[in-house]
């Protein structure tokens, strides 16, 4: 999935482009703060983990999605404070794009089981 995230981030950055170079930041930022924080979401999860200990994946999970939220919310609040001309339609945009991937290839007929 992150490797489509990145295919969406480069496209959504290109097709900001178009509207001038502060939509192009602003965009990058935006569409950065996601593949930022699914990456650290990921890295987390995905670690080694034994089965017999559920629980601890649980918390695991918790606790990474906790940290996806505070790195995106960092990020923004780095954005506002840093960016004299930010456009936040295209930093929020960029962010919404590239998040729905995942949900969107997950809709696909062959990324369903056949049972």
């Amino acid at each position: 999935m992150l490797v489509w995230q990145v295919v969406v981030t480069v496209v959504v950055v290109l097709v900001a482009f178009w509207f001038g170079l502060d939509a192009l930041y602003s965009a990058a930022v935006g569409a950065g703060a996601c593949l930022l924080s699914n990456w650290y979401f990921a890295y987390r999860v995905f670690q080694r983990y034994q089965a017999r200990e559920p629980g601890q994946l649980l918390a695991r999970i918790y606790g990474a999605e906790f940290a996806k939220i505070a790195i995106a919310l960092a990020v923004f609040g780095l954005a506002f404070a840093l960016l004299d001309q930010l456009r936040p339609l295209a930093l929020f945009g960029a962010y919404l794009a590239v998040q729905w991937v995942p949900a969107v290839l997950a809709q696909r007929p062959d990324a369903r089981s056949n049972s």
